[in-house]
């Protein structure tokens, strides 16, 4: 399983530093596809010829309404399962943010702060990497997702090179 030969996807989690160190994260509800009913951060597929970064870039505005200064590629998730389609998403946290926060038809977005992420709203792998990514690690994580709703996983620490080593093998 890697990014040769699964459904890439970009996600990207703006995130506000508040004083004393509180941070929010801005999360949407989706409303349609890829599931729905849950919370999570914002993204979808690149369209053909377009980069990572712009496909996180154009997501993070279409469905929530803001542009970032500061986008830092953080992790890669390796999903799998025997009833779902092996995905690759690239992992990104917004900073300096841009904009008005505003719904669209995909997305319903709201803040939380770091103690009220609603992780029973979320898909269920999230609260095995979120704190992680929220404390500014860096990451590849694999999930395999199995039949009975089980979830295998392993978290693993990533350098810049192997984090660029996995983008690179994504481009077309």
């Amino acid at each position: 399983m890697g990014p040769h030969n699964a459904q890439l996807y970009t996600v990207v989690f703006p995130i506000e530093e508040g004083k004393g160190g509180d941070r929010r994260l801005l999360l949407g509800l989706k409303k349609r596809g890829m599931g729905v009913g849950r919370w999570n951060g914002f993204g979808g597929k690149p369209e053909p010829g377009e980069s990572l970064d712009a496909c996180a870039r154009r997501e993070l505005e279409e469905e929530c309404g803001l542009r970032t200064r500061r986008l830092q590629y953080v992790g890669v998730l390796l999903m799998s399962g025997t009833d779902c389609p092996d995905l690759t998403i690239f992992v990104y946290t917004a900073r300096d943010l841009e904009g008005d926060v505003a719904e669209s038809d995909e997305m319903r977005p709201r803040w939380f702060g770091e103690g009220e992420i609603p992780y029973d709203g979320c898909h269920p792998e999230a609260r095995l990497w979120w704190p992680g990514m929220l404390g500014g690690e860096r990451f590849v994580a694999r999930f395999t997702f199995g039949r009975d709703g089980g979830v295998e996983h392993d978290i693993q620490p990533a350098d810049d090179a192997r984090l660029a080593e996995l983008e690179s093998l994504a481009r077309p």
